[in-house]
This record gives structure tokens, sequence and C-alpha cells, in this order.
């Protein structure tokens, strides 16, 4: 599914990593070369979990190209400022540059984002932070545990959106009702 992909990631979707306290763990086990654009590096300011600095970890990610960022040129500067005044700016950066570079697939959780990338560009590839998670689980086939908390902490520290129906059922799977009773996100949803 997402194997030897270049992924482009929104804010929301660098967040839910973080939060799940092992983002190197996870973009070592994805096959995909993951992309951030120079706006969303900026908007990611305070870690998800105790609003530390995220500038070393993300730097950290930087070095050993686990995250490359990607600037945003003339070819895609006018579409990005269109797209500023519906979104915010990693949104906006994300899709632009996915939409005016080759072979990018964006990654995005937020539902009008999404939207507009189906409804205006026709981007029939979309994917979202749980695939990411499903991706890492079903290629590396890590700890049950281990994994477990990971995504327990981004569903509860970077309160991960869950869009669709299947992936709900697979996290709830996952975590167990335990876990879930503490996800303010899920809970709100099960009802």
């Amino acid at each position: 599914m997402l194997e030897k992909k270049r992924l482009v990631i929104d804010t929301s979707v660098l967040i839910n990593l973080i939060a799940s306290e092992d983002i190197t763990k996870i973009l070592t086990g994805l096959s995909s070369e993951i992309l951030i654009t120079e706006p969303v590096f900026r908007e990611l300011k305070k870690h998800p979990k105790d609003n530390s600095d995220c500038g070393l970890l993300l730097n950290s990610l930087v070095e050993p190209n686990l995250l490359k960022p990607v600037k945003i040129l003339a070819d895609t500067l006018e579409l990005y400022l269109d797209l500023t005044t519906e979104l915010g700016d990693g949104e906006a950066s994300v899709i632009a540059y996915t939409v005016t570079q080759n072979h990018c697939v964006v990654v995005i959780d937020e539902k009008k984002a999404r939207r507009i990338c189906q409804e205006r560009f026709n981007l029939s590839l979309i994917f979202c932070t749980i695939d990411l998670f499903q991706n890492y689980f079903f290629t590396i086939n890590p700890n049950e545990q281990e994994f477990k908390q990971l995504l327990f902490n981004a569903v509860k520290i970077g309160r991960m959106r869950i869009l669709k129906a299947e992936h709900e059922i697979w996290v709830k799977k996952v975590l167990g009702a335990e876990l879930i009773k503490q996800c303010h996100s899920l809970k709100q949803r099960s009802r």
C-alpha cells in the first residue's frame, strides 16, 4: 500500500507520530520517503505531550533522512497561497506540493482538506495517519504490547483522528476496551 511512495505529511500527522513517543521507530519501519514542507516544519513548535520545543527532535529526524524537508518553490507558490484562503499553512502547503510535484501522495487527516484534495484536484490516493500505523504494524510485525502503546499515545496524546469506520474498528481491536476508555476522541465517536 505505502511501499516506495513519496509521502507528503501534514502537521497533524506529524503531531500524531511524535505523540506516539517513538516516531523514529515508525519512520524507520516505513519503506516510503517522508516529505515535510517548510510550513509544516514551522507550524510544529511544541511537543504534544509536554509542550517542549520540537526543533531538536525534528532536526534529529532530518539528519538520518527519516524526514526530508522540501521547499515551496515558484511553481507551487501560487497554488499554496490560493489554498491558504481556505486552509491552514501546513495543509495548504502539503496539498500544493503534492499537486504540483510528480509521484507524491498526500497524508492528511482533516476532513475539509481531504475533501478539497478529492473534489478540486481529483486526488484518488489520500492517506491518513492511521494508514501509516497500519503499514508499520503489518510490515514490521512489531511486539504487540509496544505497538499498542505507540497507537494509544497517538490517539490519546496526539488526539489522532480516526476517519474511517474500518480504521476505528481496527484501532479499538488493537487497543482494547480499557485503553479506549481513556481516549476521548474514540469515546465521543462510539456514542
